[in-house]
């Protein structure tokens, strides 16, 4: 019988570590965003190439038919290279 007074203060301790409100959310303040779920901007070129573009100047560009990097500026990351090619290979 003692014991159950023990649960129901884990329980009740556990139950107050929870996530932010929907309201947070819905107020316009975001989730703590990580950069690789960076959504690109896409665009494809006269030649038929895709392009995309990233929030910190990165610009990818594949070719037209595969999922096949051409070019890549200076400020590209792995992960940017990686989120163009899923795109790539999806469409």
């Amino acid at each position: 019988m003692q014991s159950i007074p023990l649960v129901l203060v884990l329980l009740l301790a556990a139950c107050t570590e929870s996530e932010p409100a929907a309201s947070d959310t819905a107020a316009g303040n975001p989730p703590s965003a990580r950069p690789m779920d960076e959504v690109p901007a896409k665009q494809l070129l006269a030649n038929g190439a895709r392009e995309y573009r990233f929030g910190n100047g990165c610009v990818i560009v594949l070719q037209a038919r595969q999922a096949v990097m051409s070019r890549e500026n200076a400020a590209c990351e792995l992960y940017q290279r990686d989120i163009a090619l899923l795109y790539a290979a999806g469409d």
